[in-house]
């Protein structure tokens, strides 16, 4: 199942695409809960008077560094934190820094946690029970400033800025978090292919790593990013990230 957020007369609502328009669904996450899809909560929304929100308002946001297979250093996985705030639909566009040299964009694959991780000292996340806590996968693109890393190692700087994390459209409930294609484009060119199978650190033991140290709930976000996912980018440009069946659109102004 395909579910969205999106806007309309003022409220925020989720619901899945139907056909030209929306219709909105109960929430997805109460109804993880329950061991079911979301119904149906109303009637269909022309996408006219809809506008796109991103389709996770997470309170925990967690970047991947895949460092393993370095080598000259082979390296665990790392976790990162990146603002929440960053987080923009679909479609909205991104004003690039003029004051922090190269643009790089990445692909990246949005896991959406679906429901409350726990204390993470009780280790209830494993590798092979990841998947029951996520709702579902979306696509992210990790605008980043690489030539600001080389004075600031800790992300802050680099991958921190208003628009840095393009989310969407939608999550997708029934996409694998084993198997799953991953695209780069920028306008309209593909530059970069790969999957979550390219990944050195799985994105079920990227997962269960983050959950080990910090509980995530409904909503939360993890980006798994793998080898040779980005390319540099500029001001004009339309970024384009595949994950799946999912296309998120970022211009770039």
């Amino acid at each position: 199942m395909r579910i969205a957020r999106i806007a309309v007369a003022g409220r925020a609502l989720h619901a899945r695409p139907d056909g030209d328009g929306w219709t909105p669904v109960e929430d997805p996450y109460a109804a993880l809960a329950a061991g079911r899809e979301p119904a149906d909560a109303g009637a269909r929304i022309p996408s006219a008077d809809a506008a796109l929100l991103p389709p996770a308002v997470p309170t925990v946001l967690v970047g991947i560094a895949q460092n393993r297979g370095a080598s000259d250093h082979p390296l665990p996985v790392q976790a990162w934190l990146k603002s929440p705030r960053g987080v923009v639909a679909h479609g909205e566009p991104v004003r690039v820094r003029r004051d922090a040299g190269r643009v790089v964009v990445e692909a990246e694959i949005a896991v959406v946690i679906g429901r409350d991780t726990g204390d993470p000292t009780a280790t209830a996340v494993t590798e092979a029970n990841a998947h029951e806590f996520v709702l579902g996968v979306t696509a992210v693109d990790d605008i980043s400033y690489p030539d600001r890393a080389e004075l600031d190692v800790r992300n802050f700087e680099s991958k921190g800025g208003d628009g840095s994390t393009p989310l969407g459209p939608w999550i997708d409930t029934d996409a694998s978090i084993d198997e799953l294609p991953l695209a780069l484009e920028i306008d309209g060119q593909r530059v970069r292919d790969s999957s979550a199978q390219a990944m050195p650190v799985p994105v079920r033991e990227s997962i269960a790593y983050v959950a080990r140290w910090v509980r995530l709930g409904p909503g939360d976000v993890i980006m798994a990013g793998a080898p040779l996912s980005n390319h540099e980018a500029a001001a004009g440009s339309t970024v384009a990230v595949v994950v799946g069946d999912a296309r998120l659109e970022t211009p770039l102004r």
